[in-house]
């Protein structure tokens, strides 16, 4: 008998999530300031839904030690040294390990 619920159960469950429509992946991006001072902290926040991956991207001027590094957290906090003007790209995965279908937001931000 405890076979026929555990079928049963397994059925149910596999119902359940075969008929879960797929829900599309979206980006958004929060900063907590969008100018700060040089030397000064800015958290990046993801508030896109539906993901499971992420990847961050900080363009600052030339002589930024921002560029070409990324990050791959959902929160994360950073100090600019070099004043100027920055933009910050973030793109989010439905899947693990940056797998499946992707979404990009990006904004922008003053460091005096």
């Amino acid at each position: 008998m405890k076979l026929t619920y555990r079928v049963t159960l397994l059925c149910l469950l596999f119902v359940a999530f075969a008929c879960q429509k797929d829900k599309a992946v979206t980006a958004c991006i929060e900063l907590d300031k969008t100018t700060v001072n040089a030397g000064d902290s800015i958290t990046f926040t993801s508030c896109s839904e539906n993901e499971w991956s992420y990847i961050w991207e900080i363009i600052g001027p030339d002589s930024a030690t921002e560029n070409g590094l990324m990050w791959n957290d959902r929160v994360f906090t950073r100090a600019m040294s070099v004043p100027g003007s920055y933009q910050v790209k973030l793109t989010t995965f439905n899947d693990f390990s940056f797998l499946g279908d992707s979404a990009s937001d990006s904004t922008s931000f003053i460091v005096n």
